[in-house]
């Protein structure tokens, strides 16, 4: 009983931590209402994928989207990136002959933002 108890928890534990987001190419994705405050930094890369982490400033609400997202399929659907932050990861997955794909955002410990890309075979 106490090893399923155990096992029920750890797949609880690992569900959660799993990306809640779609995937989407980096290019529909809007830039309309934000900008960084500091140039964005690459803080991981590979061929696979990178993240970038800046600091945003977002200017008005989209009133259409709910912001937990907790009722939507398309889940980052609300989501938005600078135009420097898309440039980065458009360029580093170019470079790799791939297209770069925009997994959602998270944020760190001191709440800057933290984007996550991979870069996925062009269709």
């Amino acid at each position: 009983m106490k090893t399923r108890i155990i096992t029920a928890f750890l797949c609880v534990a690992l569900a959660s931590c799993a990306s809640q987001e779609t995937p989407r190419d980096v290019d529909t994705v809007s830039s309309d209402k934000i900008k960084t405050l500091f140039p964005p930094k690459v803080t991981k890369a590979d061929e696979k994928g990178l993240s970038i982490r800046f600091a945003e400033v977002s200017m008005g609400f989209d009133a259409t989207c709910n912001p937990f997202r907790s009722f939507s399929d398309e889940r980052n659907d609300c989501n938005e990136l600078p135009e420097s932050v898309k440039t980065l990861a458009i360029d580093h997955c170019e470079k790799h002959g791939k297209k770069a794909v925009f997994m959602g955002n998270s944020q760190n410990i001191i709440q800057m933002t933290v984007s996550k890309f991979t870069c996925q075979d062009k269709d």
